[in-house]
């Protein structure tokens, strides 16, 4: 070689000492970079000369140092670590709307409830009891509605939570795509792009813990992103949208959809698994779903169980000449065998001027057979309503001294004539119960809609306490405040309040089930970062031993490069 192309050696040496110094700056100065890699500078001999003599030093490339097998890793346990995250924070917000802030207020209230049944059974004509009671009735139905609301308001918030993680997860992979192009344009043209690699990676974790996903690098160095069947989140330089998915089954719940690349929407929901997204849609649809149906279970049961007795006597102004029941039933229903009917008799007791019993009118019932309309004719036939006409049909008469009927709203009223009044006697069947006749409570579908009945509202006196106007009498009074201690719940195995209690210890034991799988998998989360973080992070007693090393080695290639002038000096003033 000439002396002339010691000079390109000595170039070549300086460029690759500052090259080397420039990398070490960058590292030390992202080595708080959340995901930065530390990079590395890649040198190879040049290419020797014909005769085998060296030629110096050529910057190969500037790597990045990472570990493909632990990168893989953080970013699957990110995946567990969102799902068990979402589930303990769900778990406890559901925690505190069972326990209240202010402590077990619905239990509270039931407690009181069943008080003041005790309450008017000591005495049972004692008006301020009856008051009482009717305050204890409506602040359990309100405490009712209030837990329901609060489920359902929560439903709504997690509804409104899916969407905004969707949002997020659009941003994510629009984000991705960007740097995807970045990272394609400057590998086209033979520049790093490790910089923006590092973004990516951020951003694929960030998503991991999001939603469940597959990925891989592509061939032209874009990273692609999947859901578990395939369908692309990120293909190449596109960014494919989730949406809200509604289905009328799910009654506005929002299921996951995603935007094929021809434009058509599909539901993915049941494709992915895992991912804080996936956690909150399985948290919705079962446990504050299942909460709920518990709740509307121990309203309909209490109710019914309440007005099962209540319906049976009589208030001490529980005389009657017309009634209506609290329900209206449509045409369908009406043809299908009444609910909650157990195959038995009723009673319906008509009265006399000195308001004792004259006539007991019983009527039976057929469970799973009998409707409103059959109800109704067996009530007027048991009260001799009917005639017959010269042409052999049977017509109901005009007045009778009772006679039921169909309202237009599809509700049943009772009505007496001929001067009668009557009261309710006995019920085996449940049939006053259903109808929505001398009730205590009154719902259509649970706690959503549960309240004290209006007429007891009016007038506390017509609250049973006893049957048939009997002074003094509190046997319905006695029979309704034992039911708080009466297994009536789960097939009549367990008490309403051994019911609320299971469902608080059921969500205290689910929060702790969410906080033991959290803190497992967040350990496991940390382990494989710092085994990342072994291999990529920057270390900084390294970096200033680089530092050093580029130092003495760019001061070696300058003194070299002065030597060789030196020489070359020599050379021309010879």
């Amino acid at each position: 070689m000439s002396l002339f192309g010691n000079f390109e050696i000595g170039k070549k040496a300086l460029s690759a000492a500052q090259m080397g110094q420039s990398t070490t700056g960058h590292n030390i100065a992202n080595v708080d970079t959340e995901g930065f890699s530390r990079q590395d500078l890649t040198q190879v001999a040049s290419r020797p000369m014909s005769d085998g003599k060296g030629t110096g030093v050529d910057i190969q490339s500037v790597r990045r140092i990472q570990d493909g097998f632990t990168k893989q890793k953080v970013v699957d346990e990110q995946t567990n670590v969102g799902s068990w995250e979402t589930k303990e924070k769900i778990l406890t917000e559901a925690e505190v709307i069972y326990t209240d802030l202010e402590g077990t207020r619905l239990r509270g209230s039931m407690d009181e409830f069943w008080g003041a049944w005790s309450s008017v059974a000591t005495e049972p004509e004692s008006g301020t009891h009856r008051k009482t009671l009717l305050t204890k009735g409506e602040k359990l139905a309100e405490d009712f509605r209030s837990f329901h609301k609060r489920l359902n308001d929560f439903n709504d918030t997690l509804n409104g939570r899916i969407q905004a993680e969707m949002l997020d997860i659009n941003q994510i992979t629009r984000e991705i795509a960007i740097l995807n192009k970045q990272v394609e344009q400057l590998e086209n043209k033979g520049l790093p792009a490790n910089d923006a690699r590092d973004q990516r990676e951020v951003l694929l974790q960030r998503l991991s813990g999001k939603i469940e996903l597959r990925w891989f690098e592509g061939p032209r160095g874009t990273l692609e992103v999947q859901l578990p069947n395939g369908q692309h989140l990120v293909h190449g330089r596109k960014a494919y949208e989730l949406i809200p998915y509604l289905v009328a089954e799910e009654k506005g719940n929002i299921r996951l959809g995603l935007i094929n690349p021809p434009g058509i929407k599909t539901d993915v929901t049941d494709v992915v698994k895992t991912g804080s997204i996936k956690e909150m849609i399985n948290q919705r649809d079962n446990s504050i779903q299942q909460y709920q149906e518990d709740l509307d279970l121990l309203v309909r049961e209490l109710a019914f169980r309440v007005n099962q007795l209540h319906t049976s006597g009589t208030g001490i102004n529980g005389v009657n000449t017309d009634v209506t029941g609290a329900y209206g039933f449509d045409e369908e229903a009406r043809m299908n065998p009444l609910p909650y009917l157990e195959s038995g008799n009723f009673e319906i007791k008509i009265l006399d001027d000195k308001e004792e019993i004259e006539e007991v009118i019983t009527v039976n019932v057929i469970a799973g057979v009998d409707n409103i309309d059959s109800i109704v004719e067996k009530i007027n036939k048991a009260a001799d309503g009917y005639i017959t006409t010269e042409e052999g049909q049977e017509v109901l008469k005009d007045i009778n001294k009772l006679k039921a009927m169909v309202n237009d709203d599809g509700s049943v009223s009772i009505n007496s004539g001929m001067g009668k009044r009557f009261i309710f006697g006995k019920d085996e069947s449940n049939v006053m119960a259903a109808l929505g006749i001398n009730c205590f409570f009154h719902f259509n579908l649970g706690a959503g809609d549960v309240r004290v009945s209006q007429e007891l509202v009016e007038d506390e006196m017509k609250i049973v306490a006893g049957t048939d106007l009997i002074p003094g009498d509190n046997s319905i009074a006695l029979q309704i405040a034992d039911l708080q201690l009466q297994s009536t719940m789960n097939d009549e195995t367990i008490s309403f309040d051994e019911f609320y209690n299971s469902q608080i210890t059921d969500i205290g034991l689910r929060v702790q089930d969410a906080q033991r799988g959290l803190k497992a998998h967040t350990q496991m989360l940390d382990q494989y970062e710092a085994l990342r973080d072994s291999v990529s992070s920057v270390n900084l007693d390294e970096e200033m031993t680089k530092m050093v090393k580029y130092q003495r080695a760019y001061e070696s290639s300058a003194k070299f490069m002065g030597t060789v002038d030196q020489m070359t000096q020599t050379l021309v003033n010879m």
